[in-house]
């Protein structure tokens, strides 16, 4: 019998099957008590000082009395004691977090010396959906047992090591585009469109990287997994590897990405390559505000940092990351890895794990769940050449970062949904056939494209769902069938979808989810 790590005091229980008291019938597990999608966004006005830290999760452990704290707070992790800089304030401290206040620029800076620096906001969103709960599953599914089994050290490790070879990613060096369109590159190799998504800061332009593969059942609704690229070490302009920090959870991205583009699942997916984590989680930040300004239907990210070094003697678990808002999310996440993985982990659930990119998503309400090696910063499983020159894939251990890697690809294929049974089934998958086709001419087009459908004998009529780059419904086209095909004219000109801009956009057959999609590309 396999052995797991005991959960924290801060964990769920992981017997939540029992307390929930529900079953599971073999399909896509995930009980959605609210509707999940676009939500409307209401702007409020900043609290006033005075209540700004009011009730705010993030401060919980520190036991201080908000209204004496300034208006601006920094959570510094670092190993040890806090290096000492001109201007720093520190409030309070917990397992090797510091709450302190300063100068951001000094505050900052802190991460050339090691340290992690994330800016507290205000207290977070209300979460966006009223209720959400998982039911568990019992039995594998053998088409996700096969994914998982794909992950293997000399893939994974050829990626950490092309990462390495960058020399640095830091966001602020001279090759960051270099490195985002490297990341871009390797998305559209595995036949997704990748989306380069600038953001300014520090004078600076910084670019996350992001691929969407659309879901077939509900492709306005994305299940993310993302982790950032970016690195930093004492000398960041001239090398900064981070082979764990972050190449391990980059990494974990782009294999997810090769291997699950290969099947079809209800969910959209969308796999994101952040910059500027290490100057204080800001492309996370940037992106999951994006998100709820324009009401995007995120129902769960999975993020992963830091989750390779392991050594002789230290505990060998993931740490797994929630707050009580996102239990539902954990729960599938520790279901995936009990079903198919060996891997052990450990479930914390804390409102104050305020330290990876998951929490931007958390201040937007977002539900999202962190996977990293080593829980408190003191602990022995903390890699010690973090934030160093020296961060180096000689120092990631190959079985524990592939047994995480693989909890990433469980994970993410169970919630979002195999198609076209679903998750939990026993036996092998068989898709049905359609020799149903689509295509479109001209293409790329301007003003007016015609869609083809061919091959479906047994239908008069069928509609095209045409879905913009973000996974979005544009609109839906109707086609008369005679003998199982026809053809329509689809007009941005004088059509309901006259307003749309230029850019990608993909055609699919309503309820035929096994005939391929049609790329069109509209030019102006």
């Amino acid at each position: 019998m396999r052995s797991r790590s005991p959960f924290s005091m801060t964990t769920l229980p992981r017997l939540c099957k029992q307390l929930l008291g529900v079953g599971c019938a073999g399909l896509f597990a995930l009980v959605i008590v609210s509707v999940i999608g676009p939500s409307s966004v209401v702007a409020v006005d900043a609290p006033p000082v005075a209540d700004r830290w009011a009730n705010h999760p993030a401060l919980e452990p520190y036991d201080l009395t908000w209204q004496e704290l300034p208006s601006e707070l920094f959570l510094v992790r670092t190993r040890g004691e806090l290096p000492e800089a001109a201007g720093v304030v520190v409030h309070g401290v917990h397992h090797g977090v510091f709450l302190v206040s300063g100068d951001m620029t000094t505050v900052t800076d802190l991460t050339k010396r090691g340290c992690a620096v994330i800016p507290l906001k205000s207290p977070p969103a209300a979460p966006r959906s009223a209720s959400r709960r998982w039911a568990w599953l019992d039995t594998p599914d053998t088409t996700i047992a096969a994914m998982v089994a794909e992950v293997d050290w000399t893939g994974v490790s050829a990626r950490i090591q092309w990462l390495v070879d960058f020399g640095t990613r830091y966001s602020f060096a001279a090759n960051h585009f270099t490195v985002a369109d490297g990341i871009a590159g390797v998305f559209t190799s595995l036949g997704l469109q990748p989306v380069l998504r600038d953001f300014q800061y520090g004078g600076s332009t910084m670019w996350n990287v992001e691929a969407t593969q659309l879901g077939t059942v509900y492709p306005d609704s994305f299940y993310i997994i993302c982790g950032h690229f970016d690195s930093i070490s004492e000398s960041p302009m001239v090398s900064a590897p981070g082979a764990d920090d972050n190449g391990t959870g980059t990494a974990t991205v782009l294999t997810a990405a090769e291997i699950l583009t290969q099947h079809d699942f209800e969910y959209s997916i969308r796999y994101i390559c952040f910059a500027g984590e290490e100057q204080g989680l800001r492309g996370s930040e940037t992106y999951a505000s994006w998100a709820a300004q324009v009401g995007l239907g995120i129902v769960g990210v999975l993020n992963f940092d830091m989750m390779g070094y392991w050594v002789d003697g230290v505990e060998k678990d993931l740490e797994i990351e929630t707050n009580p808002a996102s239990q539902w999310l954990a729960e599938a996440i520790v279901n995936a890895a009990d079903l198919y993985t060996d891997t052990p982990y450990e479930l914390h659930v804390f409102d104050g794990a305020w330290w990876g990119d998951h929490a931007s998503f958390w201040d937007e309400g977002f539900a999202a769940v962190n996977h990293e090696e080593a829980w408190d910063w003191g602990d022995p499983d903390f890699n010690p050449y973090y934030h160093t020159t020296n961060d180096l894939l000689k120092h990631v251990d190959p079985d524990f970062t592939v047994g995480n890697i693989q909890i990433g690809v469980a994970a993410l294929a169970t919630l979002a949904g195999l198609v076209p049974e679903g998750t939990g089934v026993d036996v092998p998958i068989t898709p049905p056939s359609f020799a149903g086709s689509l295509s479109a001419y001209p293409n790329p087009f301007n003003g007016r494209v015609n869609f083809t459908v061919t091959g479906l004998a047994d239908r008069a009529s069928v509609r095209v769902l045409v879905y913009d780059a973000r996974g979005r419904l544009v609109d839906a086209v109707p086609v008369v069938l005679e003998n199982g095909q026809g053809t329509t004219r689809w007009s941005i000109i004088d059509g309901a979808a006259r307003r749309i801009g230029a850019g990608v956009y993909f055609g699919r057959l309503e309820g035929l989810p096994n005939v391929p999609p049609v790329k069109i590309v509209y030019v102006k």
